[in-house]
Formats: C-alpha cells, structure tokens, sequence
C-alpha cells in the first residue's frame, strides 16, 4: 500500500487536487463576514496556507527529484516564454516599493510552476489533470449542494439575494467550479470513457449549481467554453469550409449593422451601443459595474512606470498602499483592476506585458500542434484558454497567485507542452497491411 501510494501518477493527482482545494475552499469561517475581502492568495494569506503550500513545494521537489529525467524533460519543453514572465516578476524585486511582497508573491509563482513541472506526462497520465479536477470540481458541487440546502446561513450569501456560493469563497467562484465542471463532464461524454449515465448526471449537477450561483459571468464563460470545444469536435464542421464561410458571414453582418445603425442615427456606434443591450441582459450597466472608473485610475499608475511596472504584486496591498487614490476616488477599495492586461501592465510594465503575451502566443501555438495527435484533449484545453482570456477582460486571474484560474492556466500551459513533447516522439501510427489476396479479390 505505501507503495502504491508513492506512485508518481498518485503523488501527481494528489498535488493536483490539494492545490485545487487551496484555492477554492475556505480554511476559516472568516469568510462568512460580509467586510472580508475575498483575495485568497497564499503570498498574503494565513499561516495555515502558507504551510500548505510548502508541503505541496516539499513533495513537488521530491518528485522532481526522484525523476530527474522526466521532469528536466518536461522544463526542456516548457513554455520558454513562461519561465521568463517568472524570471521577470523576481527580478521586480529590484526596483518595486515593497520588495518583500514581491518577492513572495514571486516565490508563490515559483511553486506554482514546481507543482506544474511535477504533474504532467510522464510523471502524471495524459488525463490525470482533466480527471483530478473533474473529480474535484464535482465533488465541490455536490458538497456545495448539500451545505446550501442543509446550511442556507453558510451555504447562501445573504447580501447577494441568497446566491449559492456553497463551501466556496463567492457566488462567482462556485460559478467558476460549475463552469468548469460542465466542460468537463462534456468532454467525457465525447471521449466515451466513462458511462454517458454518469456523464448526464454529472452535467444536470453543473447546471444546477451554475443557475443557484447566479453568476452572469459564469454562464457566458459556460457558453463560450462548451461552444469552442463542440466547435473543435464536430466532425462534420472539420470537413468543410466552415471556418472561412463563418468568418466571411461574420464579417458581413457587421458591415450590415454599421450601415444600417448609420442610416438610423447618423453616425457610427458606440461603446453603449454595443454592450448595452448584452449588458442590459444580465441586468448590468454599461459601464460593467463600475469597472471602466477603476480602469481609468489605474491608467494614471500605469503612465508612471510604463516600460518596468511598479513591481510584481506591490500596486493592491490594500489601506495605505500605492492604490490608496483608486480607494480615496470610489469610496471603496477594489482588490485588483478587475482586468488582468491591465494589472500585468501596472505591476510589470510593457516589458513584462510583452513576455505574458507571447507566452500565451506560444500556448495557443502548442494547442493547434497538439490538435494532430489528440484534438479533444488539444480542445479542450483550447475552450480552457477561452475561458481565462476572456473572463480576464473584466476579473483579474492572470499572475495572481492561487486563485483557482491562475491555477489552471499555468498547470495547462505545462501539461500541454509535456503532451505534445510525447506525442511528437511516439511512433506514427501504421495501419494493418492490407490481406495478400486482397489485389486479387478484384480480379474477375
């Protein structure tokens, strides 16, 4: 049994799933006061956090270690822009106001990074992220079903109309764990792997926790996730020009409405006209809950240290920080700019800015070559991508700590690189030959 539980696979999905739960349930009922800020990360967090995450350190380093080859394998192919946003976040220490925050946040993304190196293939299976965080991301849901119902005081946030967040932080994050868990479940019941009962169940499940949360940016990022994975998986769409017929459709039907919105007004559209009708939808304002304002004065830092940045994670440090005028302007302070571009930009600089986008670039790069050995894997992968990119228009995950996107994205980008690695050293695939009479069985 000890045996069995030292397996790399096992040490792999148990690192896997701990972080998860790092990120997604609270450790204190501290969270259940309605003036505590919802930021979650383990560079600020709780001594009992931070212990956590030197354990998953410690046993990410042992199973490096005890695989040397595999893993300096898996960094030789890692995400090259990657390693170098980390190498950059350290180096803000240099010049950043508050050096020691920088440089835990940095030693956070460190270890990140550690637990990514020491999960994937061949330390890990090809699906042990996808099933760890279906198991876990399921079980959250169920768990969350039975503390809402059994426990509506701690299950229900009562100032946001009794919103189910369940054993979650907020009502958006177990929105977040909805989402995710339906594209999950989709993406097995494609694969064909496990039982399409338990596939059905399990996507009921994930619907219903996703309209209890209420959270209008989860349904949208749902949508968008399960649309892109269809997309990718129809093998009707594959065989056709499909993708130049939508993008010429596209294209002009946005021609159509700019001229018939220019016949009817006189002039071109505007930000308000665009969103305000989506906005409108989900019942919010055009100017997406305030977070244009909070946008704006972010602006005014980020023209003061435009090239570097203030430093990785020195800008939101709360009352008294260098975001003090954002708080003194709205009358509240905001944890973040709501907008993940803009707060890599403030905190590291177009520099740094540069280095993040490339290394998405060379994500979505590792995503199509990984299409030509396993294209359900590869879109899957590809509808997580969606995700993150979009949400980060309005949320803050990118480079934030363990917050539950963050997470996925940097597991994501290292278990994809590891695939494709693999898969580019497997043998091609040969057919059988066909039968030695098989010329002959034409011959009248």
């Amino acid at each position: 049994m000890p045996g069995l539980l030292l397996q790399p696979h096992v040490v792999a999905g148990f690192l896997l799933a701990w972080s998860f739960i790092i990120a997604l349930v609270p450790m204190s009922p501290d969270y259940l006061n309605p003036d505590f800020p919802l930021e979650n990360s383990l560079a600020n967090g709780s001594l009992g956090r931070q212990i956590q995450l030197l354990f998953l350190l410690l046993l990410a380093v042992w199973q490096c270690l005890r695989h040397r080859a595999a893993s300096l394998e898996t960094l030789k192919h890692s995400n090259p822009f990657l390693l170098l946003v980390l190498l950059y976040c350290l180096a803000s220490t240099l010049w950043s106001p508050y050096p020691f925050v920088t440089l835990k946040r940095g030693i956070v993304l460190s270890i990140l990074i550690a637990i990514g190196l020491a999960t994937p293939p061949p330390l890990g299976t090809p699906q042990q992220l996808a099933r760890t965080l279906l198991a876990t991301l399921s079980l959250l849901c169920f768990l969350s079903l039975l503390v809402a119902l059994a426990f509506p005081s701690v299950g229900t946030d009562p100032v946001l109309d009794h919103a189910w967040r369940g054993i979650t932080w907020h009502k958006n994050q177990l929105g977040n764990v909805a989402a995710y868990a339906m594209l999950l479940w989709l993406y097995e019941w494609t694969r064909r792997d496990l039982d399409r009962g338990l596939c059905a169940a399990g996507m009921l499940l994930s619907l219903f926790i996703l309209v209890m949360a209420r959270s209008s940016t989860a349904m949208l990022m749902t949508a968008l996730s399960c649309a892109v994975y269809l997309y990718g998986n129809w093998t009707w769409l594959r065989k056709t020009r499909i993708d130049l017929i939508l993008m010429l459709g596209g294209l002009v039907l946005l021609i159509l409405f700019l001229h018939f919105h220019f016949i009817a007004t006189g002039r071109l559209p505007t930000w308000q006209d665009l969103t305000g009708p989506i906005a409108g939808l989900f019942g919010k304002g055009t100017d997406l809950t305030g977070r244009t304002n909070i946008w704006h004065l972010v602006w005014l830092s980020i023209q003061q240290h435009l090239l570097l940045g203030i430093g990785y994670g020195a800008f939101w440090l709360g009352i008294g920080g260098p975001a003090q005028y954002i708080g003194d302007a709205l009358f509240w302070m905001p944890n973040h700019a709501h907008n993940g571009y803009l707060d890599i930009l403030n905190e590291l600089g177009v520099v740094g800015l540069v280095l993040f986008m490339l290394a998405l670039l060379w994500h979505l790069g590792c995503l199509l070559r990984l299409m030509r050995h396993d294209r359900r894997e590869a879109t899957l992968h590809l509808a997580i991508f969606s995700i993150i990119a979009v949400s980060n228009l309005t949320e803050t995950d990118f480079l934030s700590g363990t917050l539950f996107q963050n997470l996925m994205l940097l597991y994501s980008m290292m278990h994809v690189s590891a695939r494709l690695a693999r898969a580019r050293r497997a043998p091609p695939h040969r057919h059988a030959p066909p039968p030695r009479d098989a010329a002959a069985a034409g011959r009248p």
